[in-house]
Parts: structure tokens; sequence; C-alpha cells
């Protein structure tokens, strides 16, 4: 009788210590659980929808006869200016030597050697890509609500000139609309109207040709200002260029940025929360302009 009461009793200590231990293990998974449904909740709430606040757009450039060398562009000088004094430091040498009619013939040779371009929204994209770990692969994001404005002087390429470049970055898409909504909700703040958009202005051409010609593929550099959740920062871009004809530009253009460089997903601001998404991001402008009528 002694032996059996002792075993019982046993038994019940066991069972007791068993039910402390799963109840434990259940509410820990029970947690984890709840945080996990409220992040996606809170992530699916607040990440909004695509759907830009206004129809793409960018400054617009005017065309000039003279202006200012590409290679010393700067973000106050967004647009051929032409003077009076430009004007007429560029025809008083040929005055000496040539008729009037000659001189007005230089003057609209001059105005006619550049042209105008405006990116078309709905044949261009602008994309990023970056390397995840979780889960293990490249996202890839894309939209075609991308504007801005090409000048190119076809006799002088180094008057040539870059607008502001605009990206509405909440229209972005992968592969996944839950990223899709962690990227406009807590990754890039689109959801926000302050961060809708997105402004690459440039400062500055290297590497332009002294001469080209239609059909030609040309190569250079575009330095400017990128700004991404309000923090801006200064970014080269590569450029391929094709000048398809008198009417048309075809053109890509590509960078790679730190996401750190803009506050995207920093470490120290996330704690312990490993998001699995590698520092350096590609970006890329892939777009087709088109002569805009004088």
């Amino acid at each position: 009788m002694g032996n059996s009461r002792y075993t019982s009793n046993l038994q019940v200590r066991t069972n007791g210590w068993k039910f402390i231990i799963f109840g434990s293990v259940m509410l820990g998974v029970g947690a984890v659980l709840g945080g996990v449904v409220g992040v996606l909740l809170f992530v699916r709430i607040t990440g909004g929808t695509a759907v830009p606040s206004a129809p793409i757009s960018a400054p617009t450039l005017s065309l000039g006869v003279v202006g200012t060398p590409a290679s010393s562009m700067s973000a106050t000088t967004p647009t051929l200016v032409p003077t009076l004094g430009t004007v007429a430091n560029a025809l008083l040498p040929a005055l000496a030597t040539t008729t009037p009619s000659e001189v007005s013939a230089a003057a609209a040779t001059a105005v006619t050697s550049q042209q105008l371009f405006r990116i078309v929204s709905a044949e261009s994209q602008a994309r990023f890509a970056v390397s995840e770990t979780i889960p293990l692969g490249t996202a890839v994001g894309t939209t075609d609500q991308i504007a801005g404005d090409i000048i190119v002087d076809f006799i002088a390429p180094s008057n040539s000139r870059i607008g502001v470049i605009r990206i509405n970055l909440r229209t972005l898409s992968t592969d996944d609309p839950d990223r899709d909504r962690s990227i406009r909700c807590c990754v890039l703040l689109t959801a926000q109207n302050a961060y809708e958009f997105t402004d690459f202005v440039p400062t500055a051409i290297s590497g332009l040709p002294e001469q080209v010609s239609i059909g030609e593929t040309v190569s250079f550099q575009v330095t400017g200002n990128l700004t991404l959740r309000g923090i801006t920062r200064a970014v080269t871009f590569n450029v391929t260029l094709t000048l398809v004809s008198t009417s048309e530009l075809r053109g890509l253009a590509g960078a790679i940025v730190n996401r750190s460089d803009f506050g995207i997903l920093n470490d120290a601001q996330n704690m312990l929360d490993y998001h699995g998404v590698a520092e350096a991001v590609t970006l890329e402008f892939e777009f087709i302009a088109r002569a805009v009528p004088g």
C-alpha cells in the first residue's frame, strides 16, 4: 500500500510539471503567432495601395541657343537660358566676314541643332534589384511611372541637358503583394504622401563625345542628387544612350547605392530584427524619349 501511494503522488507531481511546461510552450507559441499576425495586420493596414495620388510628371526643360556646358551643370541651372549677351557673343565673330543673310542662317542652324525629348512613361521603366536571404533570391521592383526631359545638341553635345527625373515609388511592384505592402509601409514609406515621389536632380554630365550621329550609341556618366525617404545623396549613373532618330532616344542608366545611406532597413534602427536584405541595391532607368514638337 505504501509503495502504491508513493507512486501515485510521484505521477501527480510529474504530470503537474508537464502541464506547466506544455502551458508555457503554448503561451510562447501563442505570443509569437500573435506578434506575427499583428505585424501582418499592421503592414496590410498601413501599406495602403499602389494607386498613385497624381499622374506622373516632372519639371520641363526649354530649348535655348547657348547654355552652360553640361560638365558644369548645377541644380540651380536646370534649363538652357539664352541671353542677348550669349547670343551676341556667338554671332559677333561672324559679322565681320559674313553677310546679314549668312548670319541669320547660322543663328537658325544653332537653334535647330538642339532637340527637346520627353520620356514616354508607358514605354519606360524604373526598377530596383536587391539580394534577399529570407527568402533566398533577388527581389526586383518595377514601375512605369517615370518622367523627365532631355535636350540633345547634335552639333555640340556638351550643351546637352538632362532635367529632373521623377519616379512614383508608391507604384513599385514585385512578384509578392505582401512585399509590396511592406515596401510602401515600412521600407520606403511611400504610403505616405511625403515620400511617394522621388527626384534625381542631375548636377554634372561627364564623358560626352565631341560629336554624335543618328543611329549611334554613346556612353557617359550623370551625377546628381537622389532623394529617398527625405534623405538626399549624390549618385552617379552610368548611361548608354542611342540616338534612334531625330525624334526618338532610347537609354539605360544604372547605379549601385547602399540602402543604409538612405536610412533603409538600418540594423541600428531595427535592433535585433534581421531583415535579410543585402546592403547593395541596383537602380536602373530604362527609357524611351520622343521629340517634343517645337
